[in-house]
């Protein structure tokens, strides 16, 4: 990968967004069965993310909420930090 280093909150968080447990990995495969973090303000972690281009963020105005999703870049480290192939639900 690269240079660029994670906080242990920040990895947790990822995780989080896509559900990512070993209790749920087969073979070394992980299917994302969701991929989002819903925060009311913004979050300094998430924001970090996006930055290094880990994460994307939408923003919606009538419902004030910031919506985090792990970016298939952001996968690709967590595969790499795990072990394992994370791939999304279609």
């Amino acid at each position: 990968m690269n240079d660029i280093k994670l906080s242990f909150g920040q990895i947790e968080k990822m995780k989080h967004a896509i559900g990512l447990g070993y209790e749920n990995m087969k073979k070394n495969r992980y299917c994302s069965y969701r991929n989002r973090y819903i925060v009311s303000k913004p979050d300094n972690d998430w924001e970090e993310l996006v930055s290094f281009g880990y994460a994307t963020k939408r923003e919606f105005e009538i419902e004030k909420q910031i919506t985090y999703y792990v970016s298939d870049l952001g996968m690709k480290y967590l595969g790499a930090l795990f072990g394992c192939i994370i791939t999304e639900m279609d």
